[in-house]
């Protein structure tokens, strides 16, 4: 499936396509092979996306290469959110059932949730579904980018158009 046609179809690509235009509040970095983002459940408080760059639904069907570089940012966008917000532990997940172009849910967990030997797909979405104010969203935002412009120096933070 070529890009263009990607994007009609699918939710990460037009999520990428709103980061392009600077549509989308919650982007975090711009790194080689993908784009990061603040997630929705800040209950989890640092949790953030990782969008694949090149739409594949499967990180099998990805070139070996490209897929092993993603891998690699995504490391380090979890050693910049365990950096930021000195979580008990890192969860990483790459699902695709509900959008089936690759991505990395990485969510910290804390000592104090009750749940956290669960997955974090037991609790209520609605639960954890948590706006940040705008003064702390962008505090947030930026620590993870001075993090990542340490650990992936060709990180960006203005998306290129």
């Amino acid at each position: 499936m070529s890009q263009p046609e990607a994007s009609r179809e699918c939710g990460i690509c037009g999520a990428i396509e709103r980061i392009r235009t600077g549509a989308l509040p919650d982007f975090v970095a711009e790194l080689p092979h993908s784009f990061v983002i603040l997630g929705a459940m800040q209950f989890y408080r640092g949790y953030c996306i990782v969008f694949a760059k090149l739409h594949a639904i499967e990180l099998h069907l990805m070139p070996p290469d490209e897929a092993r570089a993603l891998f690699d940012e995504t490391v380090a966008v979890g050693a910049a959110i365990a950096a930021v917000v000195k979580p008990l532990k890192l969860n990483h997940d790459c699902l695709g059932n509900a959008e089936p172009h690759v991505h990395w849910h990485i969510f910290p967990r804390y000592a104090s949730d009750p749940m956290r030997r669960l997955p974090i797909w037991k609790r209520n979405e609605a639960e954890v579904t948590i706006a940040l104010d705008e003064h702390d969203r962008r505090e947030l935002i930026g620590a993870l980018r001075t993090e990542l412009g340490r650990l992936v120096p060709q990180a960006r933070f203005e998306p290129q158009r």
